[in-house]
Protein backbone atom coordinates (compact mmCIF):
# COMPACT_ATOMS: atom_id res chain seq x y z
CA UNK A 1 0.00 0.00 0.00
CA UNK A 2 1.44 3.37 -1.03
CA UNK A 3 1.43 6.03 1.67
CA UNK A 4 0.60 9.53 0.49
CA UNK A 5 3.01 11.75 2.43
CA UNK A 6 0.56 14.64 2.61
CA UNK A 7 -2.31 12.49 3.82
CA UNK A 8 -3.04 11.67 7.48
CA UNK A 9 -5.02 8.83 9.04
CA UNK A 10 -5.66 7.13 12.37
CA UNK A 11 -7.73 4.51 14.15
CA UNK A 12 -9.42 6.04 17.20
CA UNK A 13 -11.26 4.17 19.97
CA UNK A 14 -14.18 5.89 21.71
CA UNK A 15 -14.22 4.51 25.25
CA UNK A 16 -16.32 5.23 28.33
CA UNK A 17 -19.08 4.12 30.66
CA UNK A 18 -22.53 3.22 29.29
CA UNK A 19 -24.43 6.32 28.18
CA UNK A 20 -21.36 8.56 28.32
CA UNK A 21 -22.01 9.93 24.82
CA UNK A 22 -19.71 7.85 22.63
CA UNK A 23 -22.35 7.07 20.01
CA UNK A 24 -23.69 10.62 20.06
CA UNK A 25 -20.20 12.00 19.41
CA UNK A 26 -19.62 9.54 16.57
CA UNK A 27 -22.91 10.53 14.93
CA UNK A 28 -22.03 14.22 15.29
CA UNK A 29 -18.63 13.76 13.65
CA UNK A 30 -19.86 11.59 10.78
CA UNK A 31 -23.00 13.66 10.26
CA UNK A 32 -25.20 10.56 10.08
CA UNK A 33 -27.08 8.41 12.60
CA UNK A 34 -24.66 5.48 12.48
CA UNK A 35 -24.89 4.44 16.12
CA UNK A 36 -28.20 3.92 17.86
CA UNK A 37 -28.61 6.55 20.58
CA UNK A 38 -31.17 6.30 23.40
CA UNK A 39 -31.28 7.25 27.07
CA UNK A 40 -30.98 3.56 28.00
CA UNK A 41 -27.52 2.48 29.20
CA UNK A 42 -25.86 -0.33 27.20
CA UNK A 43 -27.59 0.70 23.97
CA UNK A 44 -24.37 0.00 22.04
CA UNK A 45 -23.74 -3.74 22.08
CA UNK A 46 -20.93 -4.22 19.58
CA UNK A 47 -17.95 -2.35 18.20
CA UNK A 48 -18.98 -0.15 15.27
CA UNK A 49 -16.61 1.63 12.91
CA UNK A 50 -17.43 5.10 11.67
CA UNK A 51 -15.28 6.64 8.93
CA UNK A 52 -14.67 10.38 8.61
CA UNK A 53 -12.80 11.44 5.46
CA UNK A 54 -11.66 14.80 4.13
CA UNK A 55 -9.20 15.71 1.39
CA UNK A 56 -6.43 15.82 4.00
CA UNK A 57 -7.20 12.90 6.30
CA UNK A 58 -9.22 9.81 7.16
CA UNK A 59 -10.22 8.99 10.74
CA UNK A 60 -11.61 5.55 11.57
CA UNK A 61 -13.54 5.68 14.84
CA UNK A 62 -14.45 2.56 16.80
CA UNK A 63 -17.56 3.07 18.95
CA UNK A 64 -17.26 0.52 21.76
CA UNK A 65 -19.93 -0.82 24.15
CA UNK A 66 -20.07 1.06 27.43
CA UNK A 67 -17.78 -0.60 29.97
CA UNK A 68 -19.81 -1.91 32.91
CA UNK A 69 -20.14 -4.75 35.40
CA UNK A 70 -22.37 -7.22 33.56
CA UNK A 71 -23.93 -10.26 35.20
CA UNK A 72 -24.66 -12.28 32.05
CA UNK A 73 -22.43 -14.11 29.57
CA UNK A 74 -23.70 -11.69 26.90
CA UNK A 75 -22.56 -8.68 28.95
CA UNK A 76 -19.19 -10.33 29.50
CA UNK A 77 -18.87 -10.76 25.74
CA UNK A 78 -19.55 -7.05 25.19
CA UNK A 79 -16.89 -6.15 27.74
CA UNK A 80 -14.34 -8.43 26.11
CA UNK A 81 -15.04 -6.68 22.81
CA UNK A 82 -14.52 -3.25 24.36
CA UNK A 83 -11.37 -4.29 26.22
CA UNK A 84 -10.08 -6.06 23.12
CA UNK A 85 -10.26 -2.86 21.09
CA UNK A 86 -8.24 -0.96 23.68
CA UNK A 87 -5.67 -3.76 23.91
CA UNK A 88 -5.27 -4.50 20.21
CA UNK A 89 -2.46 -3.20 18.06
CA UNK A 90 -3.44 -0.61 15.49
CA UNK A 91 -5.36 1.79 17.72
CA UNK A 92 -3.56 5.13 17.51
CA UNK A 93 -5.58 7.12 20.02
CA UNK A 94 -8.13 6.58 22.78
CA UNK A 95 -10.78 9.22 23.30
CA UNK A 96 -11.99 8.66 26.85
CA UNK A 97 -15.49 10.09 27.24
CA UNK A 98 -16.37 11.15 30.77
CA UNK A 99 -20.01 11.90 31.58
CA UNK A 100 -19.91 14.89 33.95
CA UNK A 101 -23.63 14.69 34.72
CA UNK A 102 -23.37 11.50 36.81
CA UNK A 103 -21.44 10.43 39.88
CA UNK A 104 -18.12 8.71 39.21
CA UNK A 105 -18.38 5.21 40.62
CA UNK A 106 -16.99 1.72 40.18
CA UNK A 107 -17.60 1.65 36.43
CA UNK A 108 -15.66 4.90 35.94
CA UNK A 109 -12.77 3.44 37.93
CA UNK A 110 -12.75 0.37 35.69
CA UNK A 111 -12.64 2.51 32.53
CA UNK A 112 -9.95 4.80 33.95
CA UNK A 113 -7.76 1.83 34.84
CA UNK A 114 -8.28 0.23 31.43
CA UNK A 115 -7.29 3.43 29.62
CA UNK A 116 -4.31 4.08 31.92
CA UNK A 117 -2.91 0.59 31.45
CA UNK A 118 -3.36 0.54 27.67
CA UNK A 119 -0.20 2.50 26.94
CA UNK A 120 -2.03 4.29 24.10
CA UNK A 121 -2.15 8.07 23.71
CA UNK A 122 -5.31 9.45 25.28
CA UNK A 123 -7.50 12.54 25.05
CA UNK A 124 -10.05 13.00 27.83
CA UNK A 125 -13.40 14.23 26.51
CA UNK A 126 -15.49 15.73 29.30
CA UNK A 127 -19.03 15.43 28.00
CA UNK A 128 -22.52 16.71 28.89
CA UNK A 129 -21.27 20.09 30.09
CA UNK A 130 -24.77 21.45 29.51
CA UNK A 131 -26.11 19.14 32.23
CA UNK A 132 -23.97 20.28 35.20
CA UNK A 133 -24.14 23.39 37.38
CA UNK A 134 -20.37 23.85 37.65
CA UNK A 135 -18.20 22.35 34.93
CA UNK A 136 -14.99 23.20 36.79
CA UNK A 137 -16.19 21.49 39.97
CA UNK A 138 -17.15 18.34 38.07
CA UNK A 139 -13.85 18.20 36.18
CA UNK A 140 -11.81 18.83 39.34
CA UNK A 141 -13.70 16.07 41.14
CA UNK A 142 -12.78 13.67 38.34
CA UNK A 143 -9.11 14.65 38.67
CA UNK A 144 -9.25 14.18 42.45
CA UNK A 145 -10.42 10.60 41.92
CA UNK A 146 -8.15 9.87 38.94
CA UNK A 147 -5.11 12.18 39.25
CA UNK A 148 -3.07 10.35 36.60
CA UNK A 149 -5.27 12.01 33.95
CA UNK A 150 -4.35 15.56 34.96
CA UNK A 151 -1.52 15.71 32.43
CA UNK A 152 -3.62 14.31 29.58
CA UNK A 153 -4.97 16.68 26.92
CA UNK A 154 -8.68 17.28 27.37
CA UNK A 155 -11.67 19.18 26.09
CA UNK A 156 -15.15 19.99 27.34
CA UNK A 157 -18.15 19.50 25.07
CA UNK A 158 -21.77 18.59 24.70
CA UNK A 159 -21.46 15.80 22.14
CA UNK A 160 -24.78 16.50 20.43
CA UNK A 161 -23.92 20.13 19.62
CA UNK A 162 -22.56 21.16 16.22
CA UNK A 163 -19.72 23.09 17.88
CA UNK A 164 -18.37 19.92 19.49
CA UNK A 165 -17.25 18.48 16.14
CA UNK A 166 -14.82 21.33 15.43
CA UNK A 167 -13.54 21.38 19.03
CA UNK A 168 -13.02 17.63 19.03
CA UNK A 169 -11.21 17.45 15.69
CA UNK A 170 -8.93 20.30 16.75
CA UNK A 171 -8.09 18.56 20.04
CA UNK A 172 -7.12 15.25 18.43
CA UNK A 173 -5.28 16.71 15.43
CA UNK A 174 -1.81 16.60 17.09
CA UNK A 175 -2.17 12.82 17.42
CA UNK A 176 -3.02 12.15 13.77
CA UNK A 177 0.08 11.13 11.82
CA UNK A 178 0.79 10.50 8.17
CA UNK A 179 -0.91 7.40 6.84
CA UNK A 180 -2.88 5.82 4.01
CA UNK A 181 -6.53 6.06 3.11
CA UNK A 182 -7.92 2.75 4.42
CA UNK A 183 -11.45 3.09 3.03
CA UNK A 184 -13.09 4.60 -0.01
CA UNK A 185 -13.79 8.32 0.60
CA UNK A 186 -17.53 7.74 0.15
CA UNK A 187 -17.73 5.10 2.90
CA UNK A 188 -18.87 6.18 6.35
CA UNK A 189 -18.92 2.71 7.95
CA UNK A 190 -17.89 -0.87 7.28
CA UNK A 191 -21.13 -2.24 8.76
CA UNK A 192 -23.55 -4.03 6.41
CA UNK A 193 -27.30 -3.59 5.92
CA UNK A 194 -28.15 -6.60 8.10
CA UNK A 195 -26.41 -4.84 10.98
CA UNK A 196 -28.43 -1.66 10.52
CA UNK A 197 -31.70 -3.56 10.16
CA UNK A 198 -31.10 -5.30 13.50
CA UNK A 199 -30.01 -2.05 15.15
CA UNK A 200 -33.04 -0.07 13.96
CA UNK A 201 -35.42 -2.77 15.16
CA UNK A 202 -33.63 -2.86 18.53
CA UNK A 203 -33.70 0.94 18.74
CA UNK A 204 -37.47 0.98 18.46
CA UNK A 205 -37.82 -1.87 20.92
CA UNK A 206 -35.97 0.35 23.39
CA UNK A 207 -38.16 3.35 22.58
CA UNK A 208 -41.45 1.45 22.79
CA UNK A 209 -41.02 -0.96 25.72
CA UNK A 210 -40.04 -0.74 29.37
CA UNK A 211 -38.31 -2.33 32.33
CA UNK A 212 -36.10 -5.31 31.45
CA UNK A 213 -37.52 -5.92 27.97
CA UNK A 214 -34.91 -3.94 25.96
CA UNK A 215 -32.00 -5.64 27.74
CA UNK A 216 -33.59 -9.07 27.30
CA UNK A 217 -34.05 -8.83 23.52
CA UNK A 218 -31.79 -10.03 20.75
CA UNK A 219 -32.61 -9.27 17.11
CA UNK A 220 -31.67 -11.95 14.59
CA UNK A 221 -31.93 -11.12 10.89
CA UNK A 222 -33.04 -14.40 9.33
CA UNK A 223 -32.93 -13.12 5.76
CA UNK A 224 -32.25 -9.90 3.87
CA UNK A 225 -33.36 -9.79 0.24
CA UNK A 226 -32.56 -6.89 -2.07
CA UNK A 227 -34.29 -6.17 -5.36
CA UNK A 228 -34.44 -3.16 -7.64
CA UNK A 229 -37.69 -1.90 -6.14
CA UNK A 230 -37.71 -3.09 -2.50
CA UNK A 231 -35.71 -4.59 0.36
CA UNK A 232 -37.36 -7.43 2.30
CA UNK A 233 -36.19 -8.32 5.81
CA UNK A 234 -37.23 -11.27 7.95
CA UNK A 235 -36.32 -10.79 11.63
CA UNK A 236 -36.72 -12.86 14.77
CA UNK A 237 -36.72 -11.02 18.08
CA UNK A 238 -35.61 -13.28 20.92
CA UNK A 239 -36.85 -12.60 24.47
CA UNK A 240 -36.38 -14.60 27.65
CA UNK A 241 -39.90 -14.91 29.07
CA UNK A 242 -43.52 -15.20 27.95
CA UNK A 243 -44.25 -11.98 29.83
CA UNK A 244 -41.62 -10.10 27.85
CA UNK A 245 -43.10 -11.48 24.66
CA UNK A 246 -46.52 -10.16 25.65
CA UNK A 247 -45.14 -6.68 26.32
CA UNK A 248 -43.24 -6.65 23.05
CA UNK A 249 -46.18 -7.83 20.94
CA UNK A 250 -48.72 -5.59 22.69
CA UNK A 251 -52.50 -5.72 22.60
CA UNK A 252 -53.59 -6.90 19.18
CA UNK A 253 -49.98 -6.67 17.98
CA UNK A 254 -49.95 -2.89 18.47
CA UNK A 255 -46.45 -2.57 19.92
CA UNK A 256 -44.63 -4.86 17.50
CA UNK A 257 -46.43 -3.18 14.58
CA UNK A 258 -45.22 0.23 15.74
CA UNK A 259 -41.66 -1.11 16.11
CA UNK A 260 -41.77 -2.70 12.66
CA UNK A 261 -43.11 0.40 10.91
CA UNK A 262 -40.60 2.70 12.61
CA UNK A 263 -37.70 0.43 11.64
CA UNK A 264 -39.01 0.23 8.06
CA UNK A 265 -39.05 4.03 7.87
CA UNK A 266 -35.43 4.34 9.01
CA UNK A 267 -34.24 1.58 6.69
CA UNK A 268 -36.08 3.26 3.79
CA UNK A 269 -34.15 6.47 4.48
CA UNK A 270 -30.91 4.48 4.53
CA UNK A 271 -31.36 2.46 1.32
CA UNK A 272 -33.57 4.97 -0.54
CA UNK A 273 -36.06 2.24 -1.44
CA UNK A 274 -39.25 0.86 0.12
CA UNK A 275 -38.54 -1.67 2.88
CA UNK A 276 -40.74 -4.47 4.20
CA UNK A 277 -39.89 -6.02 7.57
CA UNK A 278 -41.47 -9.12 9.08
CA UNK A 279 -40.92 -9.54 12.82
CA UNK A 280 -41.38 -12.79 14.74
CA UNK A 281 -41.09 -12.81 18.54
CA UNK A 282 -39.64 -15.99 20.03
CA UNK A 283 -39.11 -16.97 23.67
CA UNK A 284 -35.52 -18.20 24.10
CA UNK A 285 -35.20 -18.73 27.87
CA UNK A 286 -32.05 -17.29 29.49
CA UNK A 287 -30.43 -16.62 26.11
CA UNK A 288 -28.06 -14.08 27.68
CA UNK A 289 -26.35 -16.92 29.57
CA UNK A 290 -26.71 -19.58 26.87
CA UNK A 291 -23.28 -19.82 25.25
CA UNK A 292 -24.55 -22.17 22.53
CA UNK A 293 -27.20 -19.62 21.55
CA UNK A 294 -24.68 -16.77 21.61
CA UNK A 295 -22.24 -18.68 19.40
CA UNK A 296 -25.05 -19.46 16.96
CA UNK A 297 -25.85 -15.73 16.80
CA UNK A 298 -22.20 -14.93 16.10
CA UNK A 299 -21.51 -13.46 19.54
CA UNK A 300 -17.92 -14.19 20.66
CA UNK A 301 -17.87 -16.14 23.92
CA UNK A 302 -15.13 -17.80 25.91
Amino acid sequence: MTIETTFKSAFIALVGRPNSGKSTLLNTIIGEQLSVVTSLPQTTRTNLRGIYTTEQMQLVFVDTPGIHNGKHAFNESMMREARGIVAQKGIDLICYLVDLSREFGTEEAIVAQLVSESGIECVVVFNKIDAVKSIDDAVNHFYELFPNFRDKPSLRISASSKESKELFLKAIDPFIGEGPRYFDPEEITDANLRFFAAEYIRKHIILNTREEVPHATFVEIESYQESEDRHRIDATIHVETVGQRGILVGKGGSVITKIRKSAEKEMKELVQLPVSITCHVKVSPKWRDNESFLRLMGVPVR
